[in-house]
């Protein structure tokens, strides 16, 4: 019956345009919303809307591509809408999705009258049609829906079997050779809001991955699961689907509500999926009112007035693919998406972020470290024993790069600086800030900013004196009474000549060639008023030099800075680079605090 039936005649109704070439590259459009490594896209029905481009760079068609649609009378193909949406896909440089070959639903009406063999046969000639006339489509939903709509054919295709979805493996085995080019997907909805029906997923997904047949995940996150589910149960699921090691793919993205209820669903849900690491792209499900599947759904008025939730959408992609410097304050308040915190107004001026218990965190995109940062200062506050600044890199379980202890600080609005030492950071990075601490609120946070500073304990925050040493006679010790910033200073006592005072050695931290700008904070303890320099000890094969990079008067009274920049220019091999501070009598007393060599 199959061998007679793949050599009759089909009719075949062609778009009035040939095919584009099927291996042009894929490249996202420019003038999209998203710019980064994600797609964002969304669906075409019949024409193409002449703002797509404006906004997307990746379609689906939503219709053109299910076989119901394809070949509605047995033996008569028609191609023309999918054509068309697959040759502008080609023509502006974006990914296009087959959706989809195996379903339940919108199936043609005769499929159910054949016998098993012939529904086998019809099916394999559907699956190898599509490949033949698309086979460098960059995803295919090869099964859709089998938890929910499996096909009513599936016993042809080998029903439940031994695995249990022996039908849902033969289909990817023919997907897998009609589309050899194609990431090859599964697609299916009440994932996203149900950590039981991930599990359930799961099964089918690692069948198929123990086979090598899958390339990645399609949940499809339409309202009716969206509008209500928890941020929680969301990074619950996407952490449960992301352990198979597969990329997941939103497929059907959807939120309903008026223009506040939407916005602010858009505000806290989106980023939850665009910045998990787990999803490599996301597929609305229409924009334009009244060409939506469901009301309220659409972002974009029939006469082309955005919707609030669209508005912000553009401001916030932008802002996910635009770098912030780490070593420049950023504001609390400005994260791109949080758990578990809000905001309030700080006695400072602008807000601050606020109610903070433990496992709440904040995400901050794109945060660019250059070639590295030494260490995390954040603006704090507590009226409570505070907690821990726990600092991760590209998700909440990513890497810890450093702990920032807070103790309190006696008010919810009485401010410090907190310093700690990071390592192991460089380039561009999703910041994690996640808390912890014990029960009730810990703490409030102002602002934070990396330093990218060669000191090592620069604002002694370690409660000791790593990383310091005396250059010539006298002592050091970590002091309370008075301090810069944070609890700490380093205290100089026991001097006995002006060249004497504290030094740190910074030689395997510089390169020759370098302008370094040099700063520390300096105030007297035993004397009201002193000269102070800050000096830099170079030892190369031309010898011992010193440069003072600055001078300043210190006072009992106030901290005064000192800053200048220094230029590093090494003759034959560098053994010694330091910095110190000198120039007081001897016998005056002195602390330092914040020195910073960037």
């Amino acid at each position: 019956m199959y061998a007679s039936k793949i050599k009759k005649f089909i009719t075949v109704v062609l778009c009035s345009t040939m095919l584009l070439s099927m291996t042009l590259p894929t490249r996202h459009a420019k003038a999209a919303m998203a710019n980064g490594s994600k797609f964002v896209g969304n669906i075409i029905a019949g024409s193409v809307p002449s703002n797509f481009a404006t906004y997307w760079n990746q379609v689906t068609p939503e219709n053109a591509t299910k076989w119901e649609s394809v070949e509605g009378s047995r033996g008569s193909m028609n191609w023309s809408n999918t054509d068309l949406i697959y040759n502008y896909s080609r023509t502006n440089g974006i990914p296009f999705k087959f959706h989809t070959l195996v379903w339940g639903s919108q199936e043609p009406s005769w499929i159910g009258s054949l016998s098993a063999a012939d529904q086998k046969a019809e099916v394999t000639e559907w699956i190898q049609a599509a490949g033949q006339r698309y086979p460098n489509a960059e995803f295919v939903d090869v099964v859709n829906e089998p938890l929910h709509a499996p096909a009513s054919y599936r016993n042809a295709l080998g029903g439940n079997g031994t695995t249990g979805w022996d039908w849902v493996i033969w289909s990817f085995e023919q997907a897998k050779q009609a589309f050899p080019n194609s990431k090859l997907l599964i697609n299916d909805y009440g994932i996203i809001s149900d950590a039981n029906a991930a599990n359930n997923y799961v099964q089918i997904i690692n069948i198929l991955k123990s086979k090598g047949l899958i390339d990645g995940i399609g949940i499809q996150c339409h309202y009716f699961n969206m509008d209500t589910v928890s941020v929680s149960t969301m990074n619950q699921v996407l952490g449960i689907l992301g352990a198979t090691g597969l990329p997941i793919y939103v497929s059907e993205l959807d939120m309903t509500g008026d223009d506040t209820t939407q916005l602010n669903r858009y505000k806290e849900k989106f980023p939850v999926l665009y910045e998990s690491q787990y999803v490599k792209g996301i597929t609305l499900w229409g924009y334009i009112e009244g060409q939506t599947w469901a009301s309220n759904t659409h972002l974009i008025s029939s006469s082309g007035v955005e919707r609030p939730a669209l508005t912000w959408l553009k401001q916030y992609l932008a802002s996910a693919s635009t770098p912030r410097s780490a070593f420049t304050q950023i504001e609390a308040e400005s994260y791109n998406t949080q758990s578990g915190i809000q905001t309030e107004s700080s006695s400072e001026g602008g807000q601050d972020v606020a109610f903070i218990e433990n496992g709440d965190y904040v995400v901050y995109n794109n945060i660019d470290f250059g070639s590295g940062a030494a260490s995390f200062q954040a603006r704090v506050a507590s009226a409570t024993n505070g907690g821990s600044i726990e600092v991760r890199l590209d998700s909440i379980t990513g890497t810890l790069v450093g702990t920032c202890a807070v103790a309190g600080t006696g008010g919810w609005q009485t401010w410090t600086n907190k310093t700690c030492n990071i390592s192991g950071v460089s380039g561009i990075h999703n910041v994690y800030l996640k808390f912890t601490g014990g029960s009730g609120y810990l703490f409030n946070i102002n602002w934070f900013q990396f330093i990218n500073n060669l000191i090592t304990n620069p604002g002694l925050e370690t409660g000791n004196t790593t990383g310091w040493a005396v250059n010539g006679a006298g002592s050091l010790a970590v002091s309370t009474t008075q301090k810069h910033s944070g609890a700490y200073s380093l205290l100089s006592t026991g001097r006995t000549a002006t060249w004497n005072g504290p030094i740190q050695n910074i030689t395997s931290k510089v390169q020759s060639g370098n302008t370094y700008t040099c700063s520390g904070w300096v105030r007297l303890d035993n004397a009201a008023s002193d000269s102070i320099i800050m000096t830099i000890k170079k030892v190369d094969s031309s010898g011992t030099s010193y440069t003072n990079v600055a001078t300043g008067t210190g006072s009992n009274s106030s901290w005064a800075q000192l800053s200048g920049n220094y230029t590093l220019n090494v003759t034959g091999t560098l053994t010694e680079l330091g910095i110190y501070f000198e120039g007081l009598n001897s016998g005056t007393n002195f602390y330092i605090d914040d020195v910073s060599v960037q």
